[in-house]
């Protein structure tokens, strides 16, 4: 299994399934490919006050970008740091067909986001993509964070692009284009 290719097929299904089927399919994944409760244990994570503090900063940048007249919102994560995350505001932006994500390198404006320090110590203990299943707990971990903020976003009236991508992540993944 590459991470990657399933990153790719992830973003077609971010614009044909429900955020509820896509979790549902990489549970699955993580389920067969890792003995025990790992994806059970994934699944369990509690992402309440993580979803909170998402909608509290994601209003917090679109007033931003209305203010400034920015063209995206990029939300990036760090899964080496403790899952720390950053509201990038965006003059720029490059849709998915003209791959080419420079544009959110250039931000104009930035608000520190949440962490998920739970999330951080599953990553910790297997690492990216070293064995077979550190790959399948890897890609539940970017669904569920993925899909958690989704929900967020689905909840709030937004007229530009949204992106989201753990730290180095190429392509970014669109949420709302």
């Amino acid at each position: 299994m590459n991470i990657f290719d399933c990153l790719d097929e992830l973003q077609a299904e971010l614009f044909e399934k429900s955020y509820e089927e896509i979790e549902a399919k990489y549970y699955e994944l993580c389920s067969t490919q890792v003995e025990g409760n790992e994806a059970e244990r994934i699944h369990n994570i509690n992402l309440d006050t993580f979803q909170t503090q998402v909608k509290s900063t994601l209003q917090e940048a679109i007033h931003i970008v209305n203010k400034q007249s920015a063209k995206a919102i990029y939300f990036e994560y760090d899964m080496d740091n403790d899952w720390e995350s950053t509201f990038f505001i965006c003059d720029g932006y490059s849709s998915l067909l003209e791959e080419d994500d420079d544009w959110a390198s250039d931000w104009i404006d930035e608000i520190e986001g949440p962490s998920n320090k739970e999330f951080a110590q599953v990553y910790k203990e297997n690492g990216f993509d070293a064995a077979e299943k550190a790959k399948a707990m890897t890609l539940f971990l970017i669904v569920r964070t993925l899909v958690a903020f989704g929900k967020v976003a689905r909840s709030m009236k937004l007229d530009v692009p949204l992106c989201i991508g753990f730290h180095d992540q190429d392509p970014i993944m669109r949420i709302k284009e």
